[in-house]
């Protein structure tokens, strides 16, 4: 059975250093060490299956939005069904907007990643968007926004600053 335990219960937090540090470059992600200093509306997720680990996801709870923020299950588990599986179940759960930032489709695994999350029924914002850096030199990243709901520019500009804000410490 699939579970998601947060990191700081969970048994296996090296996996989840491991996986979050393999699976999102530098500039997509915090220093994992920073990750004990975040508010109490960040979650670090660690996914089992059957108690052995799976997968990471990572979210921000605001007042009326989910933003996640990382999601990735382990390389030599992918293309199971296991990611679908997790994130559903997930998803499921909420009944607020949930939005997380997808790399722009650029090679084979950039649009695989794109078409799982909408065929789950995540739609593709329109708008423009850039991840500011996570650390002083970092670079800003073009991503899409996806929603579980769709965003109109207002909605979306809203979302912006409260992410640039809350996530990145930045004022747009």
């Amino acid at each position: 059975m699939i579970h998601l335990t947060e990191l700081s219960e969970s048994d296996h937090p090296h996996f989840a250093q491991d996986l979050f540090e393999d699976a999102f470059p530098e500039d997509e992600r915090p220093p994992f060490s920073s990750i004990k200093h975040r508010p109490a509306n960040f979650h670090f997720m660690v996914a089992t299956n059957d108690d052995e680990p799976i997968g990471i996801l990572t979210y921000w709870e605001f007042d009326d939005m989910i933003y996640v923020e990382h999601f990735a299950i382990d390389s030599e588990l992918r293309n199971q069904g296991l990611g679908k599986v997790v994130f559903l179940n997930f998803l499921s759960q909420l009944k607020e907007q949930v939005v997380l930032e997808v790399e722009l489709p650029h090679d084979e695994e950039s649009e695989h990643r794109l078409e799982f999350y909408t065929s789950m029924g995540l739609f593709q914002n329109p708008q423009e968007y850039v991840q500011p850096p996570y650390f002083d030199g970092g670079n800003r990243v073009p991503m899409l926004i996806l929603s579980k709901y769709e965003l109109d520019d207002d909605e979306f500009f809203a979302m912006r600053k409260l992410l640039y804000r809350e996530v990145y410490g930045v004022e747009e």
